[in-house]
């Protein structure tokens, strides 16, 4: 208002009120009065990594603060990290006294001054020694909770320790606690990793084609768990929006799944075996209820040519991956030319390749194992497919489906590799 006015009484009066409500407020900043309101506030918070509202939002456990405890572990725990970082539990409006005591200044922090009971980065703001020790009895109750103690909303485990008459008493209490400060590194690297400048130039450059000498690190089926709904502040300082957001990443700790490695089929007596019967039964239960609802009227081209595509094919399909899977077992060629192989002689013909037995290749070479096998599949097929109340299946289905087998077991041998690169 003043630069509208060129009244000297009214611009006397303006600036006058403004130093009269502004005093206040600037004496409050004053650095040794707000030390002096902050080590009084400081006992409304804790200082923790460890916090116990993670697992309840009520829960009024002790928080614990763990900095330099180091044990030798094979596990990823918060003693694996060489620089934790501090969490505040407590009263949401006093963060600013969390802030001010984990300000580093070249490694050093106010709470390391505090462990170590002195506050001489303090000094400069007073000549008042005793102004001084005030501050740091103050500050000090920030440093955790005086008395430790559970609670009720917190998962609380009673580990017993004796054994005997005594034994209902003798336990340990445990209370479980979230690592504030193992998920605040942990969200550190991942955010870094998945949005940091790097990331973005890495991401670029695969995505044009080009090298980046910098690896490429995935964090791959994370998941997040938020604290705290639209208030993450009164979780913790860490959790609040401006730091972590309410979220918390879940690596993915699923057990692996390992691929069933192939065995040597020789004590098989046929391909069409009860692993194969096994792996087509969906198929052959699809195409069995698409032939029972069949009528005279569907004798056509296009009920032909949905029974090839829709339910003869997808078994066929599968007849072959499984057979060129079986093919490229390197680590059991040979198998077909054992003494004591069962299965029938123009299975192995088709299935061991690279079989190193001159005169097996010689007779694989010929063919004629693939009219057999294809007469075998129709067999089976049929077979399968057999529901004498609803239709009945003989020689032209046995025919068709030989002759659609023999077709394209003739083009998938084409495309096998051969013994020797021939």
């Amino acid at each position: 208002m003043l630069d509208k006015s060129d009244d000297p009484v009214e611009i006397a009066k303006a600036k006058a009120d403004y130093a009269e409500q502004a005093t206040p407020i600037e004496e409050a900043f004053n650095p040794a009065t707000w030390l002096t309101d902050a080590a009084k506030r400081a006992k409304q918070i804790s200082l923790a990594t460890h916090a116990p509202k993670f697992t309840h939002s009520d829960s009024k456990a002790s928080s614990i603060l763990v900095t330099q405890y180091e044990v030798n572990s094979s596990y990823v725990t918060t003693t694996c990290l060489q620089t934790k970082a501090i969490d505040a539990v407590g009263n949401a409006a006093v963060h600013d006294v969390a802030k001010l005591l984990m300000i580093e200044v070249k490694g050093e922090s106010l709470v390391t001054q505090l462990q170590e009971n002195h506050l001489s980065a303090l000094k400069p703001f007073t000549q008042d020694e005793w102004l001084l020790n005030e501050w740091q009895s103050g500050f000090n109750e920030a440093l955790g909770d005086a008395k430790l103690s559970g609670h009720t909303l917190t998962k609380q485990l009673y580990y017993p320790v004796k054994q005997g008459k005594q034994a209902a008493q003798a336990y340990h209490l445990l209370v479980p606690l979230t690592s504030s400060a193992l998920a605040h590194k942990l969200h550190k690297t991942i955010t870094q990793t998945r949005f940091g400048d790097e990331a973005k130039a890495i991401k670029e450059a695969r995505k044009k084609g080009h090298y980046h000498p910098q690896d490429s690190i995935n964090f791959v089926a994370t998941a997040i768990q938020n604290f705290g709904g639209s208030q993450p502040q009164n979780i913790s300082l860490l959790n609040s929006k401006s730091e972590r957001g309410s979220k918390c990443y879940l690596l993915n700790c699923a057990p692996p799944t390992y691929q069933a490695q192939i065995t040597s089929p020789a004590q098989q007596t046929s391909f069409f075996n009860r692993e194969f019967s096994y792996q087509t039964a969906q198929h052959i239960k699809e195409f069995k209820a698409f032939l029972a609802n069949l009528k005279e009227s569907d004798r056509n081209f296009k009920t032909r040519y949905k029974r090839d595509f829709w339910y003869t094919q997808p078994i066929l399909d599968n007849l072959f991956e499984r057979a060129a899977l079986l093919q490229n077992q390197t680590e059991i060629t040979g198998w077909a030319t054992e003494p004591s192989a069962k299965m029938k002689k123009a299975h192995r013909l088709w299935l061991d390749i690279f079989n190193r037995h001159p005169m097996f290749q010689t007779e694989r070479e010929k063919g004629e194992w693939l009219e057999e096998v294809a007469h075998d599949f129709a067999t089976w097929l049929l077979r399968k497919l057999e529901n004498k109340d609803a239709y009945i299946l003989g020689d032209n289905e046995h025919h068709y489906f030989k002759k659609l087998c023999f077709q394209q077991l003739k083009a998938f041998e084409r495309h096998t590799p051969k013994w020797g690169g021939q």
